[in-house]
């Protein structure tokens, strides 16, 4: 009785091509990432026959006519209103509700200015980072000195943590199965506007990215080569650090990320190529992409001669590394065995291409560092290119012998290489060069309650300023270009937060009014409900206050014949201060005030107690100074600037002092 055929599954990309999950080796018994487990070839062909794939250069089409305007072509209106209406309807989860007296009860809706405003501040978060995300609003107190942040300004830590938590990106009443269903509606969309501003060249990059999430979810797997050892898994297609297109990977569905239902292989169907759950998202991916010729590189997670038929059948040429169970010519299996321990005596830079027994694919073997085994259905093996390469750093291997006979005691040499490996190394790192742009800046802070946040943060986020950041690198802005992410990330920052905190409400009345007009051109402006001014808290216009300080108790005033006597060390007198109406805090706790020698203002620490005294005038003080409450002087005073009127939005009265 014969066996029972492998059951095989239809690509959902590409319903000509099956997949099954037989001639296959498994990395890890809870994911579905496996390699090519195939016997090698005991014949070959005689001729090799290369696939003609024209190159192409990558056009960068025409740009929004601002940066903002680029920016938000990833982040289109129409989409943050729909992110609003699905918060708004239902901020807090079903399954989560708020407690009686938790914070989230502070909830109020949300708008898509205040919206954009956040996702500025988050890209700030990504730029400026501190250990907790919290400390970005923390100010600077007596002895503790911190940096002073401006988002601040601009949005409230609780009200930063609150949309972060409830902001939806799908539908409340949609079914989720994955973390990657609430944000595949911003994924699709970024890939369609990305390639619709960019047309890909012919040379493009196929492999794995990881998206750094250590929480508790079906969908992370762990990959320990990669600098993310742990998190959700992303195939992607990228060319020179711009992704194109990406697939999300599912280690927990046995057939792949591009399985559809399952069917059986037909009977008599001889010539049916079959691919493994790993291999099947390359065609997918370049599906994705627009109808023309392609030249895809791939390392030796997918090559194999089965994919490369596949490939070749669909006119996109395909280069890529080879292990020696991937099914090529046993001679090659032999040599790389061989040369492993050091018996393949080999000079540097030799080459050995056979081809397959259909001639479709060519296998090479070229002697570098170690023996190379590679695939192509383009390159022959005999285009040569001159190229300056350094030694290794390490050649006491025994199959490196032959690279350190050939460069002997020079550091760098002019070499004569094969194209299909230069070609190679130029394209293959497109998807890392896109992960490494990624990991520098982006938001990397711990992520709580949805592993979804760490896709769209940590991936879509940073995709769509990567991407952006290409664009207008490479393509002709009619603004002035940016050579460094950081300029480029500071500058959306700005240009979100002036254009939409006008509008935004998360954070008016902890702001500090029209700071750019002088002091004498403020006008004094009605709030419309009962609120103290900036300028009777004690604050500088600019300054910093959080909404802590505005539970002070009310100012009161001392007498208007009071003056201060400043005095050192031993009780001498150091200087007068004039008589005034002086603000105070009420219920003040004894007369004596030390004062800070490190400050140029006074401001100093009563009895445990702080206290913050601004009088309009630079001090130099000695050590110690003592304030002290005195009967009035009659001795000559220093002169001191001009009262101003405190109104909302000015800056300190010069004679106001504040006292706990």
């Amino acid at each position: 009785m014969d066996s029972p055929r492998p059951v095989a599954v239809t690509n959902q990309f590409d319903d000509e091509l099956l997949i099954r999950i037989d001639n296959s080796l498994c990395e890890h018994p809870s994911d579905n990432t496996c390699r090519p487990a195939l016997p090698p070839l005991p014949t070959r062909g005689s001729k090799f026959e290369p696939l003609e794939v024209p190159f192409r250069a990558p056009e960068v089409r025409n740009l929004p006519t601002t940066a903002l305007a680029l920016f938000e072509a990833f982040v289109p209106l129409d989409l943050v209103e729909k992110w609003v209406l699905w918060t708004n309807r239902e901020p807090f989860s079903r399954s989560q509700a708020p407690l009686p007296h938790s914070r989230r009860l502070r909830w109020t809706p949300i708008t898509p200015d205040e919206v954009y405003i956040w996702l500025a501040i988050l890209i700030y978060l990504g730029l400026h980072r501190e250990r907790r995300i919290q400390d970005h609003w923390k100010t600077s107190r007596l002895g503790i000195q911190r940096p002073t942040h401006p988002i601040v300004k601009f949005m409230t830590f609780d009200r930063f943590t609150q949309i972060l938590r409830n902001l939806r990106l799908c539908d409340p009443d949609n079914l989720i199965s994955t973390d990657f269903d609430y944000v595949n509606d911003w994924s699709s969309h970024i890939q369609q506007i990305s390639l619709h501003l960019y047309n890909p060249g012919s040379m493009i990059a196929i492999d794995e990215c990881m998206i750094r999430y250590t929480g508790r979810s079906k969908q992370t797997t762990r990959v320990p080569s990669k600098p993310v050892p742990v998190g959700y898994k992303v195939w992607a297609s990228a060319q020179r650090g711009y992704f194109l297109s990406w697939i999300w990977h599912l280690p927990k569905q046995a057939m792949g990320s591009a399985a559809e239902p399952i069917r059986r292989k037909k009977p008599g169907n001889n010539d049916q190529i079959y691919l493994n759950p790993t291999q099947s998202v390359v065609p997918a991916l370049i599906k994705l992409l627009p109808e023309q010729p392609y030249h895809v590189f791939l390392d030796n997670l997918f090559s194999s001669p089965n994919l490369f038929v596949a490939l070749r059948r669909r006119g996109v040429g395909a280069t890529g590394t080879a292990r020696t169970n991937s099914g090529i010519d046993k001679e090659l299996v032999q040599w790389k065995a061989d040369d492993s321990k050091g018996k393949l005596q080999w000079p540097w830079g030799k080459l050995q291409a056979y081809p397959t027994p259909d001639n479709l694919i060519n296998q090479i073997a070229w002697k570098d560092n170690a023996l190379v085994l590679m695939l192509s259905t383009v390159h022959t093996g005999n285009e040569i290119e001159e190229r300056i390469r350094k030694r290794p750093a390490n050649v006491s291997k025994p199959q490196q012998r032959a690279i350190k006979e050939e460069f002997k005691d020079k550091h760098t040499k002019k070499l004569k290489l094969p194209i299909v490996t230069v070609e190679y190394n130029d394209e293959m790192g497109s998807v890392d060069v896109g992960d490494q742009l990624r990991g520098y800046m982006g938001y990397d802070h711990i992520t709580r309650r949805g592993g979804w946040k760490a896709i769209a943060y940590g991936f879509l986020l940073d995709t769509a300023l990567i991407n952006t950041f290409i664009l207008q690198q490479r393509g002709n802005p009619q603004w002035q270009t940016f050579d460094s992410q950081i300029r480029w990330r500071s500058y959306l920052i700005d240009q979100l937060i002036q254009h939409h905190a006008t509008n935004g409400t998360s954070r008016q009345r902890y702001r500090a009014g029209a700071e750019t007009l002088p002091m004498s051109e403020h006008i004094h402006k009605q709030r419309g409900k009962c609120s103290r001014c900036v300028a009777c808290q004690g604050f500088r216009l600019g300054q910093v206050r959080s909404q802590s300080q505005q539970q002070r108790p009310p100012l009161g005033a001392l007498d208007d014949d009071s003056k201060w006597d400043v005095t050192g060390p031993g009780g001498n007198p150091v200087m007068r201060l004039p008589p005034a109406p002086i603000l105070k805090r009420a219920f003040l706790k004894g007369p004596a005030l030390r004062v800070d020698p490190f400050l140029s203002r006074i401001t100093g620490k009563m009895e445990g107690l702080h206290a913050y005294e601004t009088f309009g005038f630079d001090l130099a003080p000695p050590p110690s100074l003592v304030l002290h409450l005195k009967p009035p002087f009659s001795s000559s005073l220093p002169s001191l600037p001009p009262p101003c009127h405190p109104g909302h939005g000015d800056d300190l009265p010069s004679r106001h002092v504040e006292r706990d």
